[in-house]
């Protein structure tokens, strides 16, 4: 079989060992094919992974001369070798951050977010990932603003910012804001509200990019006190009036600080509005949406 044949029965390839086979054949051929080693590199164990990012960067950088040898710029879509020079980017750089590398990582990140221009690969949530970890606040800040598509993680890291940089309370409320109705159930898991899954296999598929966005901004929100409290005011309350909450003893004690602070009544009156529409079979992302205008509100009222 020569590297194309070899390349067509690598796509239908199912198992590791038949992918590792295929790859270590095309690597025979074609010791420096970046699709041979990706193949290999995917089948080993994590440990294994880590030991051999060499091989990554090695195919990376095949993968770079390939692309740049095109005569325009390839469709991810539709194009083999783009999404090749994609999955190694993903793979390097996410193992990078891993192992808190995380400059590297970086560097790797800003190329594959600038070749991943419609965000088919989770190329900004890495990106963003990197910056908050190297806290860098205001480059956060430039990179949204030229960056074509909007994310989850990229606005979650907008909000961590402008708290880092001590910007106006209404602006990092109507961030946090904004970052939660992108994806409302994702500060449930930040927070410890909802339980991430156990393994992979117990990811319900409507899940998978909500557990994935949560992953990654965790830990950034989790790493101090002056963040937690900035997300949880309005996460709580969103909570409450969507029934995102199950703890009986949870809801009780925002009921008695929410009657403490004076806002009691409004609160009951969002509740009661998000329930009529529950009631009227109103499209759960409207109603989210209302409950996020009703969140922003009243939080105003309780902190401003």
């Amino acid at each position: 079989m020569n590297i194309e044949e070899l390349l067509e029965k690598l796509d239908e390839a199912e198992t590791d060992e038949v992918i590792c086979e295929i790859g270590r054949e095309i690597l025979e051929i074609d010791p420096d094919s970046p699709y041979g080693k990706l193949a290999v590199w995917e089948t080993m164990d994590y440990e294994d992974c880590i030991q051999n990012l060499e091989m990554l960067r090695e195919a990376l950088s095949m993968m770079r001369i390939i692309i740049s040898e095109k005569e325009t710029p390839p469709e991810i879509e539709d194009d083999r070798d783009a999404q090749a020079y994609c999955t190694i980017m993903m793979n390097l750089g996410y193992s990078l951050l891993a192992e808190q590398e995380t400059e590297e990582a970086l560097e790797i990140a800003r190329e594959f977010a600038n070749f991943d221009d419609e965000g088919f690969y989770p190329s900004r949530t890495l990106l963003y990932r990197c910056m908050l970890d190297l806290q860098m606040y205001r480059e956060i800040f430039e990179t949204l603003e030229s960056d074509p598509l909007e994310s989850v993680v990229g606005e979650h890291a907008r909000a961590i910012a402008l708290i880092e940089t001590n910007a106006e309370p209404e602006d990092i409320r109507d961030a946090i804001n904004y970052a939660i109705s992108l994806d409302p159930d994702v500060p449930f898991f930040v927070l410890n509200i909802w339980e991430f899954p156990d393994a992979e296999d117990d990811i319900e598929e409507e899940m998978e990019d909500t557990v994935n966005y949560a992953t990654y901004v965790a830990e950034p929100w989790c790493a101090s006190d002056n963040r937690l409290a900035a997300l949880s005011a309005p996460t709580f309350l969103f909570g409450f009036l969507t029934d995102r909450l199950s703890d009986e003893k949870d809801i009780q004690t925002l009921r008695e600080g929410y009657e403490g602070a004076g806002v009691l009544d409004e609160v009951d009156e969002a509740k009661k509005k998000i329930s009529d529409m529950e009631k009227q079979g109103c499209d759960p992302e409207e109603i989210d949406a209302v409950a996020l205008g009703e969140t922003g509100a009243i939080v105003e009222k309780l902190l401003g």
